[in-house]
């Protein structure tokens, strides 16, 4: 019995994971259309709901929307969500413009604007704005709080980076935190003396016809929503006084074309931001050897040039890709955010949409939907067969006290003390490491907090796991106080 039940767990999620792999797919094995391809996939792959964009030889090829947001509204291709993934680029846009114009220079010294700008060993001085668009201040999230959910305003976010020590020179090291935007966002605001909503409006949205998209905190502030194992769990509107800069940025598919458009082909537009002849720069890296552009990841795919940037925060994730060769782009703009979907699910959909764009098909995506039923079945049985251990505690303690008593030792009650007292610290030191691994992993600090918002799903098994572990050993341990007394007593 003890065989078959150690091995029933194994054997029923084995059997969920053949029957979600042998059931039948709605997804065709090829695509050839865009529509089709977003449509399917949306449910495949365990979204909610999301909306697109589609750029081909410098114009608007395809938007569009799918499925519901977080309040149940149905998303089309102009309704109003937040895009993470363009923040930036419209942050390094505006601030080239202004470069162009000669308001002051990529080499210009943020002090120049922000005269307190320094960090906690005196320096800060060399910071320019192209250490600031390239990420490479030196600053790294690891050495201060980068979320600073409490800062009030702009510059008190800023102000943030004031607590921090380099971990190099600026312009040595590569690395990405959302502060260095949010300080070009306030140098830019003392530059113009306008609010960083403002600069925005006035540089990018109107020249573009951008009518729905704003950098100001919206009076109705879009619902997304997390995954839980696939299924949808609303999150209340959020909204924030600094981040535009950095990820707070309100706009729809229909408007992300323009800008995406205006970004791949310059020339059709009567007048942008920029002239057509240094749009081109903005695929560049500001610092040699960087692999930061202008708001964008430089990289290469299928053997082409490629910028791109993804971005996710509680209950909403993104991610846009250029092939500036090409002159054709995509943005996936999604109501939900999850960790799985953004690491694996967007990068998929945006290189599949890629191949029908470019290639005329692509073939059917891995069912990340499906992947999460498994965990899910996963968790269920997991958590059950913990359960199941608590409950079976006192029977734990009878075995330990009947070895005991055939040996008339004391030694197997003294073993299984200090296996339960490990079990706890072990478990303890499970829950404190997990946040500090997924730090080290993506090089970005990160909470239990954090990891609740973008996967609560798996977070949250985790822990309950974890949890129902520490009782288990509580429950073994206070059982064995009996047996010990008992042994005692003879």
């Amino acid at each position: 019995m003890k065989v078959l039940r150690r091995i029933a767990p194994f054997a029923v999620v084995a059997a969920a994971a053949l029957l979600l792999l042998y059931s039948p797919d709605i997804a065709p094995d090829r695509y050839t259309d865009l529509a089709t391809f977003f449509r399917v996939e949306m449910e495949r792959q365990g979204f909610s709901g999301f909306s697109v964009a589609a750029i081909a030889d410098g114009s608007v090829d395809y938007v569009d929307g799918f499925g519901k947001d977080g309040s149940g509204a149905p998303i089309g291709p102009d309704t109003p969500l937040y895009a993470p993934a363009l923040a930036k680029s419209m942050a390094a846009l505006s601030a080239y413009s202004l470069v162009r114009e000669r308001r002051f220079s990529l080499n210009t010294p943020v002090r120049s604007f922000l005269p307190w700008f320094e960090f906690a060993d005196g320096t800060g001085g060399d910071v320019t704005f192209r250490h600031l668009i390239s990420h490479t201040t030196g600053l790294t999230d690891l050495s201060f709080d980068d979320l600073h959910p409490t800062a009030s305003g702009l510059e008190a976010a800023v102000r943030c980076m004031g607590t921090a020590r380099p971990s190099a020179p600026p312009g040595r090291t590569f690395h990405y935190i959302d502060t260095d935007y949010q300080a070009l966002g306030l140098a830019m605001e003392s530059a113009t003396g306008k609010p960083y909503a403002a600069i925005l409006s006035e540089r990018i949205f109107s020249p573009l016809g951008m009518k729905s998209s704003s950098a100001a905190q919206p009076i109705i502030s879009p619902v997304g929503s997390a995954s839980f194992f696939a299924l949808p769990l609303p999150r209340p509107a959020i909204s924030s006084s600094f981040g535009a800069p950095s990820g707070y940025v309100v706009t729809t598919a229909a408007d992300a074309a323009q800008y995406l458009a205006f970004l791949l082909g310059p020339e059709k537009f009567g007048r942008g931001p920029l002239s057509p002849r240094s749009v081109p720069s903005l695929f560049q890296a500001p610092v040699p050897g960087a692999p930061y552009g202008f708001g964008f990841f430089l990289g290469s795919e299928a053997g082409e040039r490629s910028a791109y940037h993804d971005g996710s925060f509680d209950g909403f994730s993104s991610r846009v890709v250029l092939w500036p060769d090409r002159r054709a782009g995509i943005a996936v703009i999604a109501a939900q955010g999850s960790l799985l979907q953004s690491l694996f699910a967007l990068p998929a959909m945006t290189s599949g949409a890629r191949r029908i764009m470019l290639e005329g098909s692509a073939p059917r995506l891995f069912p990340l939907g499906r992947l999460y039923i498994l965990l899910a079945v996963a968790a269920v049985v997991s958590i059950l067969g913990q359960v199941f251990q608590i409950g079976a505690a006192l029977h734990w303690a009878k075995e330990v006290r009947d070895r005991a008593e055939a040996k008339g030792s004391r030694g197997p009650i003294l073993l299984a003390v200090a296996r339960c007292w490990a079990g706890l610290a072990l478990r303890a030191l499970f829950v404190a490491l997990c946040p500090i691994i997924v730090s080290l992993a993506f090089q970005r600090a990160t909470s239990w907090k954090i990891l609740l918002q973008l996967e609560p799903g798996l977070a949250a098994w985790y822990l309950i796991i974890c949890a129902l572990g520490l009782l288990r050993n509580a429950a073994r341990l206070a059982w064995m106080r009996g047996p010990a007394g008992f042994l005692r007593s003879k």
